[in-house]
């Protein structure tokens, strides 16, 4: 390997690939993980604002949406959860 070869990024390019590879899945875990996380957010949000009719329609009981909502550290403390 001469000192062109080095300059014009040859000779390690495999290496490379497969380190900008293996950060590329990295951050697709990362954001997957972080939209993931939004969604159980946004699901428990609109489950804390179901009626007693819409639950029982939907299978739940009151006490079981207060305890999904309140498995949400965040929404225990910004939403207001029904007393067992």
């Amino acid at each position: 390997m001469t000192i062109d070869t080095i300059r014009h990024g040859q000779g390690q390019t495999g290496s490379s690939t497969a380190w900008r590879r293996r950060v590329r899945n990295i951050l697709a875990a990362i954001f997957g993980e972080v939209a993931r996380r939004r969604r159980v957010r946004r699901t428990r949000i609109d489950l804390a604002g179901l009626t007693a009719d819409q639950l029982r329609d939907i299978g739940l009981t009151q006490r079981q949406a207060d305890a999904e909502v309140r498995r949400s550290l965040f929404l225990a403390i910004d939403r207001t959860v029904s007393p067992q």
